[in-house]
């Protein structure tokens, strides 16, 4: 439905007696648009003139609706809010822009748009409204059809969006599921592992097969820890590191290594996950063992976060350094370190920090990752 206009595009100020002047009506008579004159001085502002046009659209003759007032044409589907809003523009003398559905004299409806003006003498007083009509049903329901389509495609796009959901709910699931099971059997080999160290009479053996327990168990926490997140697609590093630290500096005595963590809320996609742990396994493990011998005390830091580089890991302490280090070239740890951030496209760098030793990592992410909130 149209706003109501302007008085200065309705109001329609004629200085001629429109009823007497025969030239005016032959022009009006002779348009193709539909036109329809009414008398608000008499009762009920009854039908005082329409044109050719008019019946043509209608199919009802000038004779036949001369004396009627407008609303003939309403029928049962007309919306009474919109006849409404007409009655009160004519009772205030205003013009009024609308649509309104009608009904032709074989009881078709149409879709009538109304422009109607009020018409002024010379001194000011209104002496009647002219209506100009045209029927706009191919217009109305190229429209209905249009918001039909657009609704079923809506409808359509819904079902596709919940369809979706569904399969990517029942895949989190499934992968949640996965995630599960890994972690309960890494659990079971860590556990196997560390029965059989305890069997064996060679410390060398011993200590080998309780390093590859705690790499096996930092595994179990990656796969933990993804499978208690709502997505398994994303691994949140920072809270893995405040879960292994503690773990692998159990064993040092109350009090002899201070631990200093600088690590910032980071997630990165779960592909990186198994590196990036063993990674942090190797490096603060080296460092809880053989940086602080004899009782050694000092200070282990851990820092993590992202730059424009990219994900940074550093790892520092100030106990012996290379000295003691067991990270040689050509060892297992450095060959599994050197390995992991070849893997992770990273850079890698030893730093003799006299004392102590400092390794720092830099490792690239990617678009989705640099987005995931942390």
């Amino acid at each position: 439905m149209l706003a109501k206009s302007s008085s200065s595009e309705t109001d329609v100020r004629q200085e001629i007696d429109i009823g007497a002047d025969g030239a005016f009506q032959t022009a009006l008579r002779s348009l193709r648009t539909a036109v329809v004159m009414t008398d608000p001085r008499q009762a009920d502002d009854p039908i005082v003139f329409v044109n050719d046009a008019f019946s043509r659209m209608t199919g009802y003759p000038a004779e036949e609706v001369v004396g009627l007032n407008c609303r003939f044409l309403q029928g049962p589907e007309t919306d009474q809010a919109t006849v409404a809003a007409i009655d009160a523009a004519l009772r205030a003398g205003e013009g009024i822009e609308t649509e309104v559905l009608n009904y032709r004299k074989d009881g078709s409806p149409f879709w009538n748009a109304l422009a109607i003006s009020p018409v002024h003498d010379r001194d000011g007083n209104l002496r009647h409204f002219i209506s100009l009509q045209s029927d706009i049903t191919a217009k109305k329901e190229a429209e209905l059809e249009l918001a039909r389509t657009k609704a079923d495609l809506e409808e359509r796009i819904e079902n596709q969006i919940l369809d979706l959901q569904s399969a990517l709910d029942q895949k989190t699931a499934l992968l949640h599921e996965v995630e599960h099971r890994v972690k309960n059997n890494l659990q079971v080999i860590s556990s196997i592992v560390l029965l059989k160290a305890r069997r064996l009479k060679s410390p060398e053996s011993r200590r080998v097969l309780q390093e590859l327990a705690e790499r096996i168990s930092a595994l179990s926490t990656v796969h933990r820890l993804l499978y208690t997140s709502g997505d398994v697609s994303r691994f949140d590093f920072a809270a893995f590191t405040h879960e292994l630290i503690p773990e692998l500096s159990a064993g040092l005595p109350l009090g002899q290594v201070e631990l200093d963590l600088d690590v910032e809320p980071v997630s990165v996609s779960a592909a990186k996950a198994a590196s990036l742990a063993l990674l942090l396994n190797e490096l603060v493990g080296n460092a809880v063992k053989h940086a602080f011998p004899e009782g050694r005390k000092g200070t282990l830091t851990i820092e993590i976060g992202k730059t424009e580089k990219g994900l940074e890991l550093a790892v520092a302490d100030d106990g012996v350094g290379f000295d003691g280090a067991v990270l040689h070239e050509g060892g297992l740890g450095r060959t599994l370190i050197d390995m992991l951030v070849r893997q992770l496209k990273g850079h890698l760098t030893w730093l003799d920090t006299k004392p102590g030793l400092r390794v720092e990592i830099v490792v690239p992410l990617d678009a989705e990752e640099i987005q995931f909130e942390s």
